[in-house]
């Protein structure tokens, strides 16, 4: 079987790309047709690569508007700026007062993510703008508030940089009762690497919702209001997010690791005493978020 690449997914495709070109409005903004099929074989590319049947569900998934959109704003149209100013610079905005603790900060993030959407980040002259990076694969508004997250994550990351080390601090006592320092290492290092391999196996919409409950440590009403649902479906997401990893992290240790039932018990006992999994790393994205192949924020 030929490899599908982007000519062929433009050949093979036409009679469902040229409809979706011709109601996005993208003649409206001047966004030629090849520009457009890009955008999408970027977006979708490595997915139909995959599994090329589901080429159809995903071109029915993408917000072709929306995608025309923001290119039209990439390639400097002042009509596509003022009407993604209009409908999305509150979004932002919103967003940043959502989950910054005080509004300057709010604002900061606001202004300075803004200014990196129009291409005029001071440390880079001359980049590009951010919406080069949008694919349409989720809504715009969903992925303006990702940026925002990020860009909530790196102020905080930066200002605990800045912060000097608190003096005489004490090293807090391992705790706990386990059979002997080499058990607790073991179960420690298990647990260690299935929780790593769940972390890595999830979704980007639910590694971004751990991020924001474990390493952010947002409330369930600060994440429902990034997220726009109510805190209860956030917990609920949240529930069965952590259902879910368990299963996950149960079966590789009994299927991979060939632990005993109660092995795979003291590996959770353990994990109430502390786990040696930095989920910060696990987590984080330092890349521009995209929509990755199959899922959607």
């Amino acid at each position: 079987m030929a490899i599908l690449t982007y000519k062929k997914f433009c050949s093979d495709q036409f009679k469902r790309l040229e409809p979706l070109y011709e109601s996005s409005g993208a003649e409206g903004w001047s966004v030629p047709y090849d520009d457009f099929t890009k955008a999408l074989w970027e977006g979708i590319g490595p997915a139909a690569v995959a599994d090329p049947g589901r080429i159809p569900e995903l071109l029915g998934r993408i917000h072709a508007d929306e995608l025309v959109l923001a290119l039209a704003c990439v390639r400097g149209n002042e009509r596509a700026w003022e009407a993604f100013s209009f409908g999305y610079r509150t979004v932002i905005h919103e967003a940043a007062c959502a989950i910054a603790s005080d509004l300057s900060l709010a604002r900061e993030i606001s202004d300075s993510l803004s200014a990196e959407l129009y291409g005029l980040d001071p440390d880079t002259p001359g980049r590009k703008s951010r919406l080069a990076y949008f694919r349409g694969r989720s809504s715009l508004k969903t992925w303006l508030r990702v940026l925002v997250y990020q860009k909530f994550v790196d102020e905080y990351r930066r200002s605990r940089r800045l912060e000097p080390l608190p003096e005489n601090e004490e090293i807090p006592s391992a705790g706990g009762g386990a059979v002997s320092a080499k058990d607790d290492q073991r179960y420690s290092d298990l647990l260690s690497e299935a929780l790593g391999v769940s972390l890595r196996g999830l979704p980007a919409a639910e590694k971004l919702l751990l991020g924001f409950y474990y390493v952010q440590q947002l409330t369930l009403k600060q994440i429902g209001r990034v997220r726009g649902e109510h805190e209860a479906t956030v917990s609920r997401h949240l529930e069965a997010v952590r259902k879910k990893m368990r299963k996950q992290i149960e079966g590789y240790l009994r299927k991979v690791k060939k632990l005993s039932a109660y092995d795979v018990d003291r590996c959770f006992d353990f994990a109430s005493r502390g786990v040696a999994v930095d989920l910060e790393k696990e987590l984080k994205s330092d890349k521009i978020p995209q929509e990755g192949p199959g899922g959607s924020f």
